[in-house]
């Protein structure tokens, strides 16, 4: 039935595929995705793929590391989840986002193979990023994990070079309970004879991405080994020297836990390149740095609001890992700032909201499309008595923060979901113009 729904002469949109698909909701497991692309001539074969798992920062890694790519001349791939605005985002080639017509018809293709068995929203999106990149005939492409590693449904391929960024707990009902479950099922990116680069941070990540790369016979390589960091350039600049070589460029992303997510993307573009038979130039490197654009993730924007001219900062501190190096970015910039808050209800808000509102001049707290999302009724009591003000509309909440009267240093963080982040993000751009829509955004290095 779903079938010839999305299927043939109305031609609908990728949208409307999308809608419908979500009922089905979410699965691990790599079955329905591999038997899916055998009947797709199995595009995953014909694609260098890197994969990118971790918690937090492997979406920053995974732009960055497309962006060094495409700078060092491979037409370069990159699939990401979740989007901010509009699904289109996450499927780009050299930073450049799929049309919605082309989307449109790659699902389309994915839902006719998929017959009388309906694929869900993200296995019908990574079968339709392989197609896409298939097709285009990319040199590289770099695909963001959605969730864990072992099951998930980008763990189809066979990638040349695996990467882990830090581990910190999240998923816990999908991944388990502890580091070490969460590190076993992010390792299940690894292969046997292949490179796997990690940022592991905490010992028990360390050993037991050790313990499981000796099992299945993958070279393991710490990225941190041999990489500093010296930050006493001129402003915004920054050296980095790898075993390798040494990059001076100008810091794309804000934020000190940053430079672990660049320093992985440089070491594993350094690899890629290796086995590629490619020397990667220092000027590469400093170009797909420097063309770095991730929006939603320690973003400024600057606005004419009713209270005045304002600095609004978006960042999706979704866990109490991001909330904790969004709290460290808020202390070390001295910043003063109102917060809009909205969290998804599994989320741990109790634990990220009291730490982002220490410091917080006002607190809006607030909700917004998806259907896990805390009641912001739900989060009030985290906080003490009459701290916060409720408002369970996020454009609202958004018009109630601007028209405070305000200083052009009193600055606006929007964090605690990234969709929260896009539906704010959205709803600015229809009130005052800014900023470009995310799709609308080249990413990387464009050649």
């Amino acid at each position: 039935m779903l079938r010839r729904h999305v299927t043939g002469a109305t031609k609908p949109s990728a949208s409307e595929i999308l809608d419908r698909l979500e009922v089905w909701g979410q699965k691990l497991g790599l079955e329905a995705t591999r038997s899916l692309l055998d009947v797709l001539g199995r595009p995953q074969h014909r694609v260098p793929t890197v994969l990118v798992a971790g918690t937090n920062g492997k979406g920053s890694t995974s732009a960055a590391l497309a962006s060094i790519l495409s700078a060092a001349g491979f037409r370069c791939g990159l699939y990401t989840s979740p989007h901010l605005e509009h699904v289109e985002e996450r499927l780009r080639i050299d930073g450049e986002a799929i049309s919605e017509a082309e989307l449109g018809h790659r699902l389309r293709r994915v839902l006719d193979a998929a017959g009388e068995t309906p694929p869900t929203y993200f296995e019908s999106l990574t079968a339709a990023a392989w197609l896409h990149f298939a097709h285009h005939g990319v040199d590289a492409a770099v695909f963001e994990v959605g969730l864990g590693g072992r099951l998930d449904a980008t763990n189809v391929s066979d990638p040349l070079l695996s990467v882990i960024t830090q581990v910190a707990r999240d998923h816990a009902p999908q991944l388990g309970w502890t580091l070490t479950s969460i590190a076993g099922e992010k390792a299940g990116v690894m292969r046997p004879g292949r490179t796997c680069l990690t940022w592991p941070g905490r010992p028990e990540v360390g050993r037991e991405l050790r313990r499981c790369a000796a099992v299945c016979g993958a070279h393991l390589v710490d990225a941190e080994d041999g990489v500093m960091f010296d930050r006493r350039l001129e402003s915004g600049h920054l050296s980095l020297t790898t075993p390798n070589a040494q990059y001076e460029f100008r810091a794309p992303l804000a934020g000190g836990h940053q430079l672990t997510n660049l320093a992985l993307a440089v070491r594993a573009a350094e690899e890629f390149c290796a086995l590629a038979g490619r020397n990667l130039e220092p000027e590469a490197v400093r170009q797909g740095l420097e063309a770095v654009h991730w929006p939603g993730r320690l973003e400024w924007v600057e606005v004419d609001a009713p209270g005045g001219h304002r600095r609004v900062l978006f960042d999706a501190a979704h866990n109490p890992a991001g909330a904790a190096a969004l709290h460290a970015y808020l202390e070390e910039t001295g910043l003063r700032f109102d917060l809009l808050y909205g969290s998804l209800a599994e989320k741990h808000p109790e634990q990220c909201l009291p730490l982002l509102a220490e410091k917080a001049e006002r607190i809006v707290l607030t909700a917004f499309d998806h259907p896990r999302a805390a009641a912001p009724e739900t989060l009030a009591p985290l906080l003490p008595a009459g701290r916060a003000a409720v408002n369970d509309n996020a454009a609202n909440a958004l018009e109630h923060c601007l028209a405070a009267p305000s200083s052009p240093a009193h600055a606006l963080v929007v964090t605690g979901s990234l969709y929260l982040v896009g539906e704010v993000r959205s709803a600015l751009r229809g009130r005052y113009g800014v900023p470009v829509a995310a799709r609308e955004l080249v990413t990387g290095f464009r050649p």
